[in-house]
């Protein structure tokens, strides 16, 4: 059977996913059922300085030696899996695993302070504290992510005139003020595209320096007004409310499990070895949860290309610019039903490009002149 490259590297992609969550998944087990969670915890009481300092670097020793064994053996995992050509190139793979560590570095560390946190405050509560807790970084990251990914990635105002204008003209007539619209540095990772951070009067366009040398400026529009209509809709805080409801879930169900591997009365929360457990079932349950999310990703992103249509009247351009972004990251067009559950937070590319071939047919049939 002939395969594209995209379905080829979109399944090494899904594998080496499907690895790190086996690898993880057994490494936390390991820690949080055997007598392992308790002599890895112990090793990570750092004896120095003030107590707050002691449990920091504790917590850091706890998450750097959790990771650097998870990576290790995912790296074993993948380049088995490349000397099998059943996953990534070994580039791709290396790539994938120093990403991997950028991003789950202080993610992981910040979620176990918040987690450790709130058990030393809250006790038993200590799981409706976290995610609360979380609810609001999240909150207050909304706010304040448009500053931090300016000055981080070196964003620019761009110096186009006439698309600044269009831009700004579609933002007004929806309502959504936006604080400036700024271009990205070529290296850039923040996003390959357009998008719309933040909230309030602070939210800010940026786009990629790739898109502002190949795209025209009918394709940026469409794009950025499919961004525009996640705020429209409030769709970022209807994600941030469901994702919040699931931690919570993972974390009452760790507190409840948590006694039950004590059946002296019940293990003491606060310490390092519960974490463990705790990331085993919010990780367990957020995996389960998958469907759910990504269903009402799916949704929103339909209704933002209706949206992103109806406010530029542009079919041809959006139909452009989502072969350049399929193209880019090589979508498959048209993905399994099991892998749009557990994958995929768009559309495929076939759906959307229909879209905009139903709307070009509506409107043409509207028009009287046709």
């Amino acid at each position: 059977m002939n395969e594209s490259k995209a379905t080829r590297y979109q399944r090494g992609r899904r594998r080496a996913q499907a690895a790190g969550v086996v690898c993880g998944g057994v490494l936390l087990v390991l820690l949080a059922f055997t007598p392992l969670g308790r002599v890895v915890a112990g090793w990570s009481q750092i004896e120095t300085g003030p107590g707050v300092f002691r449990h920091t670097l504790g917590l850091v020793f706890y998450i750097c030696l959790f990771l650097a064994t998870w990576e290790a053996a995912l790296f074993v995992a993948l380049w088995a899996m490349s000397r099998a050509g059943r996953g990534l190139s070994a580039r791709e793979t290396y790539r994938s695993l120093m990403e991997g560590v950028f991003l789950a570095l202080p993610a992981a560390f910040v979620l176990a302070g918040i987690v450790l946190a709130a058990a030393w405050v809250a006790g038993a509560w200590w799981w409706l504290a976290a995610a609360g807790a979380i609810g609001a970084a999240l909150v207050a990251g909304l706010h304040l992510a448009p500053g931090v990914v300016a000055r981080a990635s070196g964003a620019t105002p761009i110096e186009r005139p006439a698309l600044v204008e269009r831009l700004g003209a579609l933002a007004r007539r929806i309502h959504v003020p936006i604080a400036s619209i700024d271009a990205l540095p070529a290296d850039s990772t923040v996003t390959t595209s357009a998008i719309v951070a933040g909230a309030g009067e602070h939210r800010r366009v940026f786009i990629a320096d790739a898109v502002l040398r190949d795209w025209n400026d009918e394709e940026i529009s469409v794009v950025v007004a499919h961004e525009l209509s996640h705020h429209v809709h409030h769709d970022l805080w209807a994600t941030l409310v469901l994702d919040v409801m699931v931690l919570a879930a993972g974390f009452w169900l760790a507190g409840l499990t948590r006694p039950l591997l004590e059946p002296a009365g019940g293990a003491p929360v606060g310490g390092l070895d519960m974490l463990p457990l705790v990331a085993l079932l919010a990780s367990g349950i957020w995996l389960v949860a998958a469907p759910v999310r990504h269903a009402l990703s799916r949704w929103q992103e339909r209704r933002a290309d209706r949206f992103a249509l109806q406010l530029t009247g542009s079919a041809d351009a959006f139909q452009a610019a989502i072969r350049r972004l399929a193209a880019q990251h090589l979508a498959e067009e048209r993905p399994s039903t099991l892998t749009r559950l557990f994958y995929h937070r768009h559309p495929s590319a076939a759906e959307r490009l229909d879209v905009a071939a139903r709307f070009r047919s509506q409107a043409g049939s509207e028009d009287p002149a046709s």
